[in-house]
């Protein structure tokens, strides 16, 4: 890449601001779309709850289709023009699913927005962190990751106020103009990172079928339940991504510059942070999903009831996701992250015994949501962080997207799985399928601590090997 002269303070900082911002703008389509679906469900009532999970569904298959290339991408070509141009494609994505006419437009939207958001994540931290010493990286990750947490804090509220005054269009089309506003702050304040010498043939055999195996398998996942499990084309889907999975997996090993390098796997910090995120991930966004459905059919709430039941856990975890990355930058990560995971465990624990009709918000819904906020305050900034400690410098896009890609993979999964739980039920009847799914997801989110406690290095690999950092005075 082309030697740059060191960032001022300012600059550094005004970039660090527009990659979390962009995060932001991640996590508030999905939480806000998450409120808007009693809504659809209403006005597109001949489409059933499967169909319309497609509007999230199809945004999380397609982010985790595309966010390894979107990483790939990044390191190979500039990490400022992939993130640039993902805002483009995101914007694009908000303004076409605000004025589609039907329920197929809208989730063909989505997936346009989705490949914005495949190039915006990895690219975005990516291009920030080797700006920063390594002392500092907890609180840059947490502060990143705080902001897309505060997307999710301020969309239930948002969409919700909204959607008493206006339509589930305008709660689609309010991102874009906040997009088209990061471009232009990012080409003016963003270094130019473009590389100058050209960088080897990407590994296209792998390229192409890693994606048809990760988009297929989603896919199946996500349809199974609506089109029959042995359907002829869920099995013909399947067929396909194992098949692109066996080839994916041989092209990458021996390819030079393979789309996902299996090397990130064999490295501990990676390996054990991406699987109890995943972990982490399947859970919490199938307990997000199932929030506005109880609150709608069991408590009878408003849409500004559900958006301001909703807003206290992740305003608890904006609250306390800087201190997370005060304590890792001092304590490191490990205790800190197993906290959280358990906090989180009983969070969800909680609401799959106490939530029942005739119970009351401030004894069964809050304290629940409060653990979940509080435990992931101290797992998605620091195990993002925790995850890239020993990356080398050169591979943080890449190994970022791939962190992500399995975090959204996970949290696609889990609405699935939930989707599956409570989508035959009738809409008022679903008692008994919501408290499943959530003793499903404690379940699963359960073994997040444990898999952290026992697994994950206490130090960090040499100093050779470790994520190579842009020192005051070097270039």
């Amino acid at each position: 890449m082309t030697a740059q002269a060191e960032p001022s303070v300012d600059h550094r900082r005004i970039a660090l601001a527009i990659a979390a911002t962009a995060m932001l703008l991640s996590a508030f389509v999905g939480t806000a779309t998450n409120i808007a679906i009693p809504v659809l469900e209403e006005e597109f009532d001949d489409a059933g709850l499967t169909h319309i999970a497609w509007i999230i569904s199809a945004f999380s298959v397609t982010q985790v289709t595309f966010m390894l290339l979107g990483g790939r991408l990044a390191d190979r070509i500039g990490r400022r023009r992939v993130f640039v141009t993902g805002l483009a494609v995101f914007a694009v994505g908000a303004t076409l699913s605000a004025i589609a006419p039907g329920i197929n437009l809208v989730i063909t939207a989505r997936v346009i927005q989705a490949l914005g958001v495949a190039m915006m994540i990895p690219s975005s931290l990516a291009a920030v962190l080797p700006l920063y010493p390594e002392r500092q990286h907890g609180s840059v990750v947490g502060l990143w990751a705080a902001m897309g947490v505060l997307g999710a804090a301020a969309a239930p509220t948002i969409a919700a106020s909204v959607l008493e005054v206006s339509t589930w269009r305008v709660v689609f089309a309010i991102t874009a103009p906040v997009a088209v506003a990061g471009i232009v702050l990012a080409l003016m304040f963003m270094a130019d990172d473009t590389v100058v010498d050209r960088p080897p043939p990407l590994d296209l055999v792998g390229t192409v079928t890693g994606t048809l195996a990760i988009g297929g398998a989603t896919f199946v996942i996500v349809q199974g339940r609506a089109w029959g499990w042995f359907d002829s084309r869920i099995v013909a889907v399947f067929i396909a991504a194992m098949i692109g999975a066996a080839i994916f997996v041989t092209s990458s090993r021996r390819h030079d510059e393979p789309l996902l390098d299996f090397a990130l796997v064999k490295i501990p910090s990676f390996r054990v942070v991406t699987i109890a995120s995943s972990l982490l991930s399947t859970s919490t966004a199938a307990t997000w999903f199932l929030y506005p459905l109880f609150l709608s059919d069991v408590w009878d709430y408003s849409n500004i009831q559900i958006g301001l039941a909703m807003t206290p856990g992740p305003l608890v975890l904006v609250v306390c996701a800087p201190v997370a990355g005060r304590l890792v930058n001092r304590y490191g990560y490990r205790e800190l992250m197993v906290l959280g995971a358990t906090l989180a465990t009983l969070g969800t624990a909680w609401m799959a015994w106490r939530l029942r009709p005739g119970e009351v918000y401030v004894r069964a819904f809050l304290p629940g949501t409060m653990l979940i906020g509080i435990g992931m305050a101290s797992m998605l900034g620091p195990a993002n962080a925790a995850a890239l400690r020993d990356i080398p410098g050169e591979q943080l896009g890449a190994a970022n997207a791939a962190f992500n890609t399995a975090r959204s993979a996970s949290s696609a999964f889990g609405v699935a799985i939930t989707t599956a739980i409570i989508g035959a039920a009738a809409v008022g009847s679903r008692l008994d399928e919501f408290r499943l799914g959530w003793w499903s997801m404690t379940l699963v989110m359960s073994f997040s601590p444990i898999i952290l406690w026992r697994a994950y290095p206490r130090t960090p690999r040499s100093t050779t090997q470790a994520t190579s950092i842009v020192e005051p005075g070097q270039t």
